[in-house]
């Protein structure tokens, strides 16, 4: 059910593809369940925490291709199928939009993995559908108090691939609610919201300062910021948790088109997006690290 990678410092359980999460929107390779600092500091929780199911719901670092840019989705008629990255041909049911939280019906692609204590690897193996066709590689290696995931994403069809990519990063350092110990730093000048396409903070529980996100109080409801801040370098973001010392820091090694953060009272979500442009033939290859780490 799960795979564990594991060293002195480091636990990262990953679950198994389709083993837990079997819907239609995450991706199905490289869901990272839980993450334990020193066998004491925890970081992954729910995307909810009343009714939470794992067939439907993100928990940990689930990530996902195509959130607003579904591959083949428009030019997609009723009935047919259309890829949805990681996860398996889906059927278009309306003329509606995409929409992500619908449970699409799927038919899986196949996926082989391999690992051992400090890596696992998984292939995601292409399958034609109206011209599209990509082969997914990701692989999560595990060293000291970090962890890199490294995709590597092929086209394989005939018609272009335009897409892009972000980890649902679904946090809580040792399950604390999120309140004023929580501070989200990044390295650039966030975005003020008169200049967001979103943002929803109705309780006025978040605060957003030149280069910091912070709570006045634990929220009730969803908070959310499209776009947080815009990069002109790699992608980085640092959650803290003052009063426990500990910290979580994501780095990239390209530049962001899209910083998006999303929450409620439970779970913080900071999400960076890289964008998708591949030709017959063409490849893109891309990396996250994640780091863990005491004040």
């Amino acid at each position: 059910m799960a795979v564990v990678l594991k060293n002195d410092l480091l636990c990262v359980t990953i679950d198994e593809p389709g083993k837990v999460y079997n819907g239609s929107r995450f991706d199905h390779t490289g869901n990272i369940s839980q993450i334990t600092l020193d066998g004491k500091w925890t970081f992954c929780t729910g995307e909810v925490t009343n009714g939470f199911d794992p067939r439907s719901n993100g928990r940990g670092l689930y990530n996902e291709f195509g959130i607003s840019q579904p591959v083949g989705y428009n030019d997609c008629g009723i009935g047919q199928k259309f890829p949805k990255i990681g996860v398996g041909l889906l059927t278009r049911t309306s003329s509606k939009a995409y929409d992500f939280f619908a449970p699409y019906q799927a038919e899986p692609f196949k996926i082989h993995f391999e690992y051992d204590n400090s890596r696992i690897k998984f292939i995601v193996l292409p399958q034609d559908c109206r011209g599209y066709s990509v082969k997914l590689v990701k692989t999560v290696t595990l060293s000291e108090n970090s962890f890199k995931i490294g995709y590597e994403l092929e086209n394989t069809g005939t018609k272009r691939i335009v897409t892009n990519e972000y980890c649902h990063n679904f946090i809580a350092i040792n399950n604390s609610l999120i309140d004023a110990n929580y501070i989200l730093t990044v390295p650039c000048k966030t975005t003020g919201t008169s200049d967001m396409n979103e943002a929803i903070n109705p309780e006025k529980a978040v605060e957003l300062n030149t280069n910091t996100l912070s709570f006045r109080l634990t929220p009730k409801s969803d908070f959310f910021f499209s776009p947080l801040a815009n990069f002109q370098t790699m992608g980085e973001w640092i959650l803290s948790h003052e009063g426990f010392r500990i910290a979580i820091k994501e780095s990239t090694d390209f530049i962001p088109e899209l910083m998006n953060v999303w929450g409620t009272g439970h779970v913080v979500s900071p999400e960076l997006f890289v964008k998708i442009d591949l030709m017959p033939g063409e490849t893109r290859k891309w990396q996250r690290k994640y780091e863990f780490y005491h004040l």
